[in-house]
């Protein structure tokens, strides 16, 4: 009877599994790459970049975003109340880049703002429509990084959705770190294009600006600290509005963590927004984690029962295949390719002793401002 169960269980986490490939993971694993239109032809942009503390970011980093392949662009950089040489910085780069536009916020003593106020006066001062986001800590994968973002917005696009990699380094705590953002981008990336969005990250993200001004900006979620990318994303984004940049050529990457304490405080952060997500999303994703965790731990079970035993291994190997299948295409198109030999130990590790670990920390320790 338990046994019986237990093979239950496990059929239907694989079923979930296959039902979520079939509409999403596929998509993108084998999805084909648009031709990009003409340069002439492409809208003007406005990239915008919010600061605190950033002047090494910036002077490693900010270059490559001003000096994209693109015809027509600006980069505005908010100073938002930093402390450090950040606007110094700024200010010597305007000298020799003109498209480049210097915004400052100074402390208040009495009112405390965060990134959401930053962005929300950078885009009431872009003056063009499409508005594309980049964190100062993150650095463009190439001079066609813009135009890769551009090209994917059509003639109904109020949305595009990108994928901000973390850098290779060294260490299992790296791997962990690239190998989570990689699971997580798969996820958003793949059910958008399931015409389910859900997401997306501020570190590249693009929008129109009349769309934000319509969807009253972040004002339904002011109240919250974080959110001004996922919940912006969940609350307005459609399956008719919404598209992704998939590809090598528009990914953006960021120096990753150091220190397994600062990974946790961060992802304390990103995850403080997820119950505000729309109830729809909440079900996808509590369906999704279900069958990661219950999977596994049926699997295992089913091994101890002798008369299933053989019937378990079949469906585990089934599972790594098309997992492996799926993740390499994806990894591939993403260029994480790296990953693929660690990747099923990888969601082992973050399945079953870092998220839980998170889980335990947002419990223990408060939530921390998006720069100190």
């Amino acid at each position: 009877m338990l046994a019986g169960i237990v093979l239950g269980l496990l059929c239907f986490c694989f079923a979930i599994y296959l039902f979520f490939c079939g509409i999403a993971y596929f998509r993108l694993a084998f999805g084909g790459k648009k031709t990009a239109p003409a340069k002439s032809g492409m809208p003007p942009a406005s990239v915008i970049i919010c600061a605190r503390n950033e002047a090494v970011h910036i002077k490693n980093n900010l270059t490559l975003v001003l000096e994209q392949d693109y015809p027509t662009f600006e980069v505005i950089v908010v100073d938002d109340c930093s402390w450090d040489s950040t606007l110094t910085v700024l200010k010597e780069m305007q000298k020799d880049y003109p498209r480049l536009k210097v915004l400052e916020i100074k402390e208040d003593e009495v009112y405390k703002h965060g990134k959401k106020l930053a962005l929300t006066i950078a885009i009431k001062s872009a003056q063009y429509e499409h508005l594309v986001f980049i964190d100062a800590d993150c650095y463009p994968s190439g001079k066609n990084w813009l135009m890769q973002i551009m090209e994917t917005f059509g003639e109904k696009t109020e949305i595009v959705l990108g994928y901000g990699a973390y850098a290779n380094k060294k260490g299992l705590l790296n791997k962990m770190i690239r190998m989570d953002t990689f699971r997580i981008g798969m996820q958003y990336l793949s059910l958008a294009l399931g015409g389910m969005p859900y997401m997306g990250v501020g570190r590249n993200l693009a929008y129109r600006k009349s769309f934000f001004l319509k969807q009253k900006g972040f004002s339904p979620y002011s109240q919250i600290p974080s959110g001004d990318d996922d919940l912006f994303v969940n609350k307005s984004a459609t399956r008719f509005n919404t598209r992704i940049a998939a590809g090598k050529g528009c990914i953006t990457f960021s120096e990753p963590k150091k220190t397994l304490k600062e990974w946790l405080q961060q992802k304390r952060r990103h995850l403080t927004t997820a119950q505000y997500y729309k109830p729809f999303s909440k079900l996808i994703l509590g369906l999704i984690t279900f069958q990661q965790y219950f999977f596994w731990i049926s699997a295992i079970a089913l091994l101890f029962f002798e008369r299933f035993r053989f019937i378990s291994m079949g469906i585990i190997g089934g599972y790594i295949i098309i997992q492996f299948i799926v993740n390499l295409k994806v990894m591939k198109r993403m260029g994480e390719t790296k990953l693929v030999v660690y990747s099923l130990l990888l969601e082992w590790i973050l399945l079953f002793f870092f998220y839980p670990l998170v889980a335990i920390s947002k419990l223990l320790f408060k939530q921390a401002a998006w720069k100190t």
